[in-house]
């Protein structure tokens, strides 16, 4: 690591010599920033990205920005002040000499993480292509650009087979249907007087026709394998069922006395948009207006849909329990804001693709 090194924030303090996940590094205890040099750098950001095998974190940089107000601790020449990515603003102070850099204590993660933000970055960033307008204009389906998820859906991929598997049960006989249904289904008048509780869990396995569930299956798809890998198999699951018994619950307190029954799992994915909205916010869906297709961020699709609901609920359109998917958008956002500081702390990548810095085209 050579000779005595001074911070280049706080000048007169020196530097320690720490070992940061396999690597030595130049620490400021007193800022708690970190001086890289790029050998430690490079290996650093490959061993964060499972896609990369080596590393030279110059030829991802950014535009360069100014000169910085301070010098590089080994050479002493001035640093210069670059963007971390080219669609990740983040500054951070390089030596063009040696190709050393300076992170400040609070970007430490999201430099070493780089190389993973700029593979999120692309899939984000790609373009809508005619095979995704051919998919949305026949199927009226969003297609999704976000993070790829890195363990497979397991749950995700259970609750969209045993939906399917349960309504193809009983979807070719109308007798058995509606026995089914009268059964299983949450029926307002029954749960306020006590009775059948259970029907909360078992209604969101049902659904009313194959568009309905083929719509619902789209959708828990989309937003599933996110969660499920934020969360982990065991809480994605039951925060899903949580989101569709409250769900069920807000419906009946706003049909009190109904003895129309209710099915569906839209009030759990409806949860589930809650919870992408609030750790996924720079996400998009496309929306197809008439023929034109367009990337939206998913507040936007959100609020979209969302105004769909209450359009239905004021105008009084029957068959569709819009106060099950509006009771389970709420509980998904409670529920995210309550876990999105430990979701990502959890998983630093996701909250690195959530701030303003990221740039994303759509």
């Amino acid at each position: 690591m050579g000779s005595r090194k001074f911070c280049p924030t706080c000048e007169r303090a020196s530097l320690k010599v720490h070992h940061f996940h396999g690597e030595e590094v130049d620490v400021c205890r007193q800022c708690g920033g970190v001086w890289f040099e790029k050998s430690d750098l490079d290996n650093l950001i490959a061993a964060k990205c499972d896609q990369v095998e080596e590393a030279d974190y110059t030829e991802n940089l950014g535009a360069h920005q100014r000169p910085a107000k301070c010098d590089c601790p080994d050479c002493g020449r001035r640093l210069q002040v670059f963007h971390l990515l080219e669609e990740y603003h983040v500054e951070l102070k390089v030596c063009v000499a040696c190709s050393g850099a300076w992170a400040p204590e609070e970007t430490v993660s999201r430099v070493v993480n780089s190389s993973a933000i700029k593979q999120a970055l692309e899939e984000m960033n790609r373009k809508p292509s005619w095979k995704t307008w051919v998919f949305e204009f026949f199927l009226r389906m969003p297609v999704e650009y976000n993070v790829r998820a890195r363990r497979t859906p397991w749950v995700t991929l259970v609750l969209i087979i045993l939906n399917t598997v349960i309504f193809t049960g009983y979807a070719f006989d109308d007798r058995t249907a509606w026995q089914i249904i009268e059964q299983f289904a949450v029926t307002p008048a029954e749960i306020q007087t006590g009775q059948d509780w259970w029907t909360l869990v078992t209604a969101t396995f049902l659904h009313g026709s194959w568009l309905h569930l083929a719509g619902n299956m789209y959708f828990l798809w989309v937003t599933g394998d996110n969660l499920e890998d934020a969360l982990g198999h065991g809480r994605f699951l039951g925060l899903y069922l949580l989101c569709g018994v409250l769900a069920g619950l807000v419906s009946v307190a706003a049909n009190l006395g109904g003895t129309i029954p209710s099915v569906g799992a839209s009030g759990a994915i409806a949860g589930l948009f809650g919870m992408y909205l609030l750790w996924f916010p720079n996400a998009s869906l496309t929306f197809m207006f008439v023929v034109w297709q367009k990337k939206l961020a998913v507040a936007w699709y959100f609020a979209i849909w969302l105004g769909l609901n209450l359009a239905g609920m004021l105008l009084g359109e029957q068959g569709v329990d819009y106060w099950a998917h509006i009771g389970g958008f709420i509980t998904g956002l409670v529920i995210g804001a309550a876990l999105r500081g430990r979701i990502w702390r959890a998983n630093p990548l996701l909250a690195h693709l959530a701030g303003p810095e990221v740039q994303v085209r759509r």
